[in-house]
């Protein structure tokens, strides 16, 4: 049920488990408790929607603003979080991101994949994403395997992407909560504070900030931080009267190992044969879910060569280049200013003037037809439609694609978050955020490249082209997913290695859990989303037996 400020002081002295954070981790989590019986609050900082005035509560230092987007982007305070915004990527991990790897410093989970199969297959269901199936031969029954003809081997294989509608997590499980009698949803309850018992073991309370000033004491018999990356990390650094270094930070690593996911468009692969035998469309399958293929390094492919897990995706020509001669890109490039920041941010990384805009609109003038059958196109599987077409792709006469990678990133205990001497108007200190990337990310990124150039050269399919510079260059400077926020509050057995135990519980904290993407010791190929809810649909189970 919705409550407000007041309810929470009745509430909260029979509550089994207090969650703070409605984005989907929290959302999925307040759902499976309340299904099972438990006694839930969820605390919202936020209200029903993005406002530029909560938002303000985001913003944070970064030490280097080039690398890095501004943080109160690609996070949202309101109902459903970041799953307002989300592009809905779905995708598991791969079994050798559980893996110790030696050539990975900081690698290795305390479990396997096969400890979140079950819980993955929950994932999926809740993400609204399909069947929890990746090979093409599986997937899509009946048509093209491979992305392109003759290249999947040893090395390199095809896999499928899988996209949910995208899903917006209040609205999937809004309707319920109202109606569930033991879930308190509270929304505009921000948590400025942690407060420990005196022995510094667990948890007593959570403070609240009312509008006029008042802090309200939440209590519960366990805690459950699902904030997003960023905010957790915050607010377990920021929590530190009783513990001086902050909640969980006994080891040092809080805030540690900040890692994201590297991705953009360098290279172009050639493809040889007929433009119509490339798969570099979406295709939907069975149950009119949105797939695409994209090319991956296989297990053997990282072991022989010590690569971090790497992904690649045919990809749009620069749209800010009018030389491409496209209405459609150049209409992209016209109108990207209405566009979130989120998606638009790669679309130019050079300044076009007056007179490439002018050719921009001679493009348009040049296509009209090809451009209303696009848009009427868009409008039908995108505006108006419920499950959305995900992205623009487009196919190439000439059989060339611009390369888009998506790659790993190692964990590095000096790209951190800490806490800035500016404060927010709760009286928080803001995150300072010092991404770094490492030699081993950009050397795994070359010889990624260079064992896919190789691969499409035995193999007669194609061939790629890069400048190698130009490709680490790319990776420096653009490379950073701004909305993959993880390792910041590690996942380890031993208490000396990580924040959180293997039940995403914080070590030498008896009540208090985070859901949290923060948790990945290590970050692997795939989007966050999916596995942070496999590993929230395994809290639950925990809690529901525990508690």
């Amino acid at each position: 049920m919705l409550g407000s400020l007041s309810d929470l002081r009745d509430f909260g002295a029979t509550s089994d488990v207090v969650i703070v954070g409605g984005g989907a981790a929290g959302l999925t989590l307040a759902h499976a408790l309340g299904a099972a019986g438990k006694q839930v609050i969820l605390l919202e900082a936020g209200g029903d929607k993005r406002t530029a005035a909560s938002q303000e509560y985001y913003r944070g230092e970064l030490t280097d603003p080039v690398v890095h987007p501004p943080i109160h982007n690609y996070r949202v305070r309101a109902m459903g979080g970041t799953s307002t915004i989300w592009g809905g990527r779905a995708i598991p991990f791969d079994a050798i991101d559980f893996e110790h790897r030696d050539w990975v410093p900081g690698s290795g989970w305390p479990f396997g994949r096969e400890e979140l199969s079950a819980c993955y297959a929950k994932a999926i269901e809740a993400a609204e994403a399909g069947r929890l199936e990746f090979c093409p031969e599986h997937a899509l029954p009946g048509t093209q395997k491979e992305l392109a003809p003759g290249l999947d081997g040893a090395m390199v294989r095809t896999t499928i992407e899988r996209f949910s509608k995208p899903t917006n997590f209040w609205r999937r499980y809004g309707d319920t909560l109202k109606r569930t009698h033991n879930v308190l949803v509270v929304k505009g309850a921000p948590v400025a504070r942690i407060q420990l018992a005196a022995d510094g073991n667990s948890v007593g309370h959570v403070e609240v900030c009312a509008p006029d000033g008042e802090r309200i004491a939440v209590r519960g018999r366990s805690y459950v931080l699902a904030l997003g990356g960023l905010e957790t990390t915050r607010l377990l650094l920021a929590s530190n009267d009783v513990r001086p270094d902050g909640i969980g930070n006994d080891s040092g690593h809080l805030g540690r190992n900040y890692m994201s996911h590297l991705c953009a468009t360098a290279g172009t692969i050639s493809f040889d044969g007929p433009p119509g035998g490339i798969a570099y469309d979406y295709a939907r399958d069975g149950d009119g879910i949105y797939l695409r293929r994209r090319l991956w390094l296989s297990e053997q492919a990282q072991r022989d060569f010590s690569l971090l897990n790497t992904t690649f995706r045919t990809h749009l020509p620069e749209p800010a280049d009018p030389s491409h001669g496209n209405a459609i890109l150049s209409a992209m490039f016209l109108v990207k200013d209405m566009v979130l920041y989120e998606y638009s941010r790669k679309f130019v990384e050079n300044p076009v003037g007056w007179g490439g805009r002018l050719r921009h609109v001679g493009n348009i003038a040049r296509q009209p037809l090809s451009l209303a059958s696009f848009g009427a196109d868009w409008l039908r599987r995108r505006t108006f439609a419920d499950r959305k077409l995900p992205s623009v792709v487009l196919g190439s006469r000439d059989n060339r694609y611009e390369l888009e990678f998506h790659a790993e990133q190692a964990p590095n205990p000096d790209s951190r978050l800490t806490l800035s001497s500016e404060r927010d108007a709760l009286g928080m200190p803001r995150l300072k955020v010092d991404w770094r990337i490492t030699e081993l990310d950009l050397a795994s990124l070359q010889k990624s490249y260079e064992l896919l150039a190789a691969e499409l050269a035995r193999s007669g399919v194609g061939r790629l082209d890069f400048d190698t510079g130009k490709l680490l260059l790319k990776a420096r400077r653009h490379g950073i997913v701004g909305g993959h926020h993880v390792g910041t509050t590690r996942m380890s057995a031993d208490p000396a290695g990580g924040v959180v135990d293997p039940d995403c519980r914080v070590h030498g904290i008896g009540n208090l859990h985070v859901a949290s993407a923060s948790v990945f010791p290590t970050s692997g190929q795939a989007n966050p989303t999916l596995t942070l809810l496999a590993l929230t649909f395994r809290l639950a189970d925990r809690l529901s037996a525990t508690l």
